[in-house]
């Protein structure tokens, strides 16, 4: 009983002293939201009463103001290490102070000049907790990851899924370690292309972990896992509101990825199943996140009417026994029915000419992308102030 008592006062002293440090982490991080608010509050009167002297450039603020957040983001970041530390010396656990210092900040990992960049490793992705899910899809699931404070997203096959749920149901539960074959197969092409693929509107591999077709909740068990950076949905609804430059850059954006997958270094890529949500915001940029059904094999022919879309000529011909050229019409069909057609909503005889002509699949990629920029060029332009 008296044992009891001094545990009980040896944690009242440790609270004691942890609590106070934890109010004026809270009383700094209310400062820092509040800095911000009061910085965008200052912007947003100046827009609703601009004077006849001042141009107010959206795009401008909006990125200003971005830049703001990952700043109090970092200092946020800053004095949650700090507080973990002196957790440490009050000998308290990270789990108790969990709820205070629970925003992850998205893990980045920097080229260092002459060597590779380098990739997490197994023994690394045992370090990461899983937080929550992110996403399901047929053959894999996206979790939210902690590892070392830093946010990612890992990607696994978990029997939930639905291609292995169907694979189950087919056959005795003595094969059911079967189903996970094809699945963990499609996760570990994604891996490899994403080490071949690089490009600055194509998620960033941070590392993966090949040991075994098992799988299991505790990642260090677990066969096969990919581990990539942290975004967020990106909805069209939302993009289609924003401001015409901001939307002319996501569409360059865009244009810039098309281009890259028709000119890869392992050939024209096809992106079999163009979705939104195969895109994912990171770092204020729009990147394709999915890509295990990214294939770089054309459509086979005998007749050129084989080298249709919808059922509408082209212009492919069918060329040695395969459409030559389909993939990079394909994805471009895919990505203005998808993405391009809601933004690109704008007046102007350029902007109705390049929706005509991506409708009718006639514009290349890299068309497309010298033409958006141009436009982007003429609306900043627009907006500087003239010089007398």
């Amino acid at each position: 009983m008296v044992r009891q008592r001094r545990l009980h006062h040896g944690h009242k002293r440790k609270l004691s002293f942890i609590i106070p440090l934890l109010l004026v982490y809270v009383l700094v991080s209310a400062f820092l939201d509040l800095t911000y608010s009061g910085y965008m509050l200052n912007h947003v009167k100046r827009i609703a009463t601009p004077t006849t002297t001042e141009e107010t450039n959206m795009t401008k603020l909006l990125w200003e103001g971005l830049s703001r957040l990952d700043q109090l983001d970092q200092q946020r970041t800053n004095l949650s290490e700090e507080l973990k530390n002196i957790a440490k010396l009050a000998n308290v656990s990270e789990e108790a102070i969990g709820p205070w210092i629970s925003q992850l900040q998205p893990m980045r990992i920097a080229d260092t000049p002459g060597n590779e960049t380098a990739l997490l490793t197994c023994q690394d992705i045992a370090e990461i907790r899983i937080s929550h899910p992110m996403g399901r899809g047929v053959t894999k699931v996206v979790e939210l990851g902690n590892y070392r404070g830093s946010g990612v997203a890992v990607k696994r096959v978990l029997s939930t899924v639905k291609d292995v749920k169907e694979c189950t149901k087919s056959i005795e539960r003595g094969r059911w370690n079967k189903c996970f074959i094809f699945p963990n197969y499609k996760l570990l092409k994604e891996i490899l292309l994403l080490q071949q693929l690089k490009h600055s509107n194509i998620v960033q591999l941070l590392g993966y972990c090949v040991q075994s077709e098992e799988t299991g909740e505790n990642l260090a068990d677990h066969g096969v896992v990919s581990v990539t950076e942290m975004g967020t949905k990106f909805h069209v609804g939302r993009a289609r509101k924003m401001d015409w430059k901001m939307r002319l850059k996501i569409a360059i954006d865009l244009a810039s990825l098309l281009d890259y997958l028709e000119h890869s270094p392992i050939d024209s890529l096809l992106m079999a199943d163009f979705k939104v949500e195969q895109f994912v915001w990171v770092g204020g940029k729009v990147k394709l996140t999915d890509l295990d059904d990214v294939s770089n094999v054309e459509r086979k022919c005998t007749v050129d009417s084989d080298c249709r879309i919808d059922r509408r000529d082209v212009g492919v011909p069918c060329a040695n026994g395969s459409c030559q050229g389909l993939n990079a019409k394909h994805n471009m069909n895919g990505a203005y029915k998808t993405v391009l057609r809601h933004l690109l909503v704008h007046a102007g005889t350029e902007e109705t000419t390049l929706r005509e002509e991506l409708r009718s699949m006639s514009i290349s990629a890299a068309s497309l992308h010298s033409r958006l920029l141009q436009l982007l060029d003429k609306e900043l332009t627009l907006d500087s102030p003239t010089k007398t």
